[in-house]
């Protein structure tokens, strides 16, 4: 091992590009990455999921041990398959019965939970045989294996392993009913309010966040905003009394992969050296969806997940008063049928004014960041968000609900809009203001200021390493 090199496992049930449904793949992967490239040793385990042997980027993968795990009713047999895949080693977890489905997610009864506490009892026993100098449990699917690790395990050169749980989103608190406690092969006693038990069920996340060496935000305003009724989900007192443990690091990008000055699905490239050929960008934006060319600044656009946590909703809403206002509106999203079916409508309604495409294509998502003026994120919460970050990267001004981790990576006025509350009238105001900001700094500064950022892993990846050698110190001292 080089000096000051870190031994970390990564445990995810998603990881890019591999298998995701959202942006903890791209998180867990991008850490991964960018620690790999700063010198340290990852390892990331996640689930033999049926798309991820499946998919084209899949490495070579050879048979590394097996695995067994008891259970009140027998045991479930499986093995661990090895590989390698851009600098960071994989472990996956062959357990067929559990994971060769059509679909990452299924319900939210005690069969499903035991995927995830299958998951979570093979991490902690790898972690303790292999002995990591920190254990990262990614978000409620991997938490329990931090419980598991330091009840289960918790002797010997094993308890000198580190434990940090990452929350994405405590929306989800990884919630299933009691019977499934059985499964977790953990003592009765852990079935109460101070450890796994919640509300009369019981919740992994909980037990990753009871257990850990460090709670981690993925943004320091999302890490304040845990402590709240509004954001807790319920679990706001525990983190409030893990407060000294708790921190917030916003997300970055994979600046490679997204880059306008070589992006090969754009129409024209550009960079902050040389932002003129992005005008071509909006104007083949506009030919391509046959809107109505408008003002600058008012080429708004609408990228990501229909639902209600996005804002979609309020975005409806206040549809007639941007098209009154002159807008050309570009919006492309999947998910809520009637969100899908609103914003059809809408496309029907201002043929001119609204183009709308439901679905998801990554190609068009980039020539919308790259053609549009403005990028409209009013999220009801954002942990971090990554579609702030790819506006800026591709020179696009976001405009965003004052929450989470746009307050951390958006300078109000500067780098994008924010605005509160989460209403027509705000989103209206601050769509104005970010027209208001284009002409009077003119389009070409502020878009070379928007390509001058550093969104990339490079900062959050040094503020993690950081964060990492603490609790590897800590942890080698309980040994």
């Amino acid at each position: 091992m080089r000096r000051n090199e870190l031994q970390l496992v990564f445990a995810s049930w998603e990881l890019a590009p591999l298998a995701q449904t959202g942006g903890l793949g791209d998180m867990a992967s991008g850490l991964a990455r960018a620690l790999a490239a700063r010198g340290h040793a990852v390892t990331c385990i996640l689930p033999a999921h049926r798309d991820v042997l499946q998919h084209p980027r899949c490495p070579a993968l050879a048979a590394a041990g097996s695995v067994r795990i008891g259970l009140p009713g027998g045991e479930l047999a499986g093995r661990w398959l090895a590989g390698e895949l851009d600098g960071v080693q994989l472990q996956l977890l062959d357990l067929p019965a559990l994971y060769d489905r059509p679909q990452l997610y299924g319900g939210a009864d005690a069969a499903e939970a035991l995927r995830y506490i299958a998951l979570s009892r093979a991490v902690a026993e790898f972690a303790a045989t292999v002995r990591p100098q920190v254990l990262v449990a990614h978000d409620w699917h991997a938490a329990l294996a931090l419980c598991a690790l330091r009840v289960r395990h918790d002797f010997g050169a094993a308890r000198g392993v580190g434990a940090v749980q990452v929350v994405h989103n405590s929306a989800f608190v990884g919630r299933f009913p009691a019977q499934a406690f059985a499964a977790t092969g953990l003592p009765d006693s852990l079935f109460h309010p101070d450890a796994i038990e919640f509300w009369g069920d019981i919740s992994v996340l909980k037990a990753g966040l009871v257990f850990a060496d460090r709670i981690v935000a993925v943004s320091p305003t999302y890490a304040q905003e845990l402590q709240t009724p509004a954001f807790g989900e319920g679990l706001e007192g525990l983190y409030g009394s893990r407060a000294r443990r708790l921190l917030g690091i916003a997300n970055g990008i994979d600046t490679t992969l997204h880059d306008p000055a070589t992006d090969a699905s754009l129409p024209a490239r550009y960079s902050a050296e040389y932002p003129k050929p992005k005008g071509r960008c909006r104007k083949a934006l506009l030919d391509a969806t046959g809107l109505d060319a408008p003002q600058p600044g008012r080429l708004l656009a609408a990228v990501g997940r229909l639902a209600a946590q996005k804002g979609w909703d309020v975005l409806v809403a206040v549809l007639p008063k941007l098209v009154e206002d002159g807008a050309s509106l570009v919006l492309l999203g999947d998910g809520d049928p009637a969100f899908a079916e609103q914003l059809r409508e809408a496309a029907t309604r201002w043929p001119k004014r609204v183009h709308v495409t439901i679905g998801w294509d990554d190609a068009l998502a980039r020539r919308i960041y790259a053609g549009a003026d403005c990028l409209l994120a009013p999220s009801r919460f954002e942990p971090c968000g990554l579609v702030q970050l790819l506006g800026q990267r591709y020179g696009t001004l976001p405009v965003a609900h004052r929450v989470g981790g746009f307050v951390d990576t958006i300078e109000d006025g500067e780098t994008g809009i924010l605005f509160e509350p989460l209403t027509p009238a705000a989103i209206a105001a601050a769509v104005d203001r970010a027209a208001e900001l284009l002409r009077e700094r003119g389009v070409p500064a502020v878009q070379r200021r928007l390509l001058s950022l550093d969104v990339s892993w490079t900062a959050p990846a040094a503020a993690w390493e950081r964060v990492l050698a603490t609790v590897a110190r800590e942890a080698a001292q309980r040994i």
